[in-house]
């Protein structure tokens, strides 16, 4: 059985992994939501709100910190407690932002093609080199137009130099694929991820809930086994003390009982030495004469 000292150190260990859980969780929400915000015109809004109650849950790790070094160490009920409570809702919380990426990710390469195609729609008829967010995405994703190169066909047959690799020849090789794919796996990607690291911290404060509350039960179990012992130690001391009184108390009572018959047989003595004292102390009675 493991000792409570040993949880105390797995406690600590568990308190420092989740200080680093929650720099982790701000610095890769911040990252993702990057990602999502560069191409922010083709994605749905919604893709952004997991990550961004990803990014709070991260302070909400380092608060958690606090107690969790705390409760064991002090040996607080109440910070304990506090953390177990907060642990299960953070848990729960995570879970459900998990459960959150993976129903967007079923659903976000419809509402981006929506995005795209309305989009696409301006673009086309102005000057489409001078549409930074067109050029970002097709330069960054590798591909060309809505449906694929020929959807620049309407425009005289010239198409954006986003659509091409950077050569310095004369001969320019251009993006053959649509643009409707790789944003729809870009999207997915991302919101994978996220749904990954979010079942992961789930499955993290699952373990921070087991180790804390083992913990706790440890706790109260040797506390009370210190308790019973001390209230037997009392118990016996009193006995002990009883005893020691009562032993007092009946010294004298039989001290009197063994010099008592002494004293009599002493006194006995005493007259009987007298008596025969007095006997011997006492005048003969002179002879009586006879009248002549």
């Amino acid at each position: 059985m493991v000792s409570l000292r040993a949880k105390e150190v797995f406690c600590l260990f568990y308190a420092l992994v989740l200080f680093f859980s929650g720099i982790f969780l701000i610095g890769f929400s911040v990252v993702f939501s990057y990602k999502l915000f560069y191409h922010f015109k083709f994605i749905p809004s919604a893709s952004v709100g997991p990550f961004i109650l990803l990014f709070l849950l991260g302070f909400i790790h380092l608060f958690l910190t606090w107690l969790a070094v705390k409760g064991p160490t002090r040996q607080h009920d109440c910070h304990i407690i506090m953390f177990l409570f907060i642990t299960v809702v953070l848990l729960l919380a995570e879970c459900a932002i998990g459960v959150w990426n993976m129903v967007l990710w079923d659903e976000v390469d419809v509402e981006a093609v929506l995005l795209m195609t309305d989009s696409f729609k301006t673009v086309i008829h102005e000057d489409f080199n001078k549409n930074s967010e067109w050029n970002k995405l097709q330069s960054k994703l590798k591909c060309c137009g809505l449906n694929g190169i020929g959807d620049y066909k309407t425009t005289k047959g010239s198409f954006p130099v986003s659509c091409c690799e950077e050569q310095n020849g004369p001969n320019v090789t251009c993006y053959e694929e649509s643009c409707r794919l790789p944003m729809a796996r870009y999207i997915k990607r991302i919101l994978l991820q996220g749904a990954i690291m979010s079942f992961l911290s789930c499955l993290f404060q699952a373990v921070g809930v087991f180790l804390f509350y083992s913990f706790f039960q440890s706790l109260r179990k040797d506390r009370n086994d210190k308790l019973a012992r001390r209230m037997t130690l009392q118990q016996e001391l009193a006995e002990n003390a009883a005893h020691n009184m009562s032993l007092n108390q009946s010294s004298p009572l039989s001290a009197s009982s063994v010099h008592s018959p002494e004293a009599g047989d002493t006194e006995k003595s005493k007259k009987s030495s007298k008596r025969r004292s007095s006997k011997g102390s006492a005048p003969a009675t002179p002879p009586t004469q006879a009248n002549a």
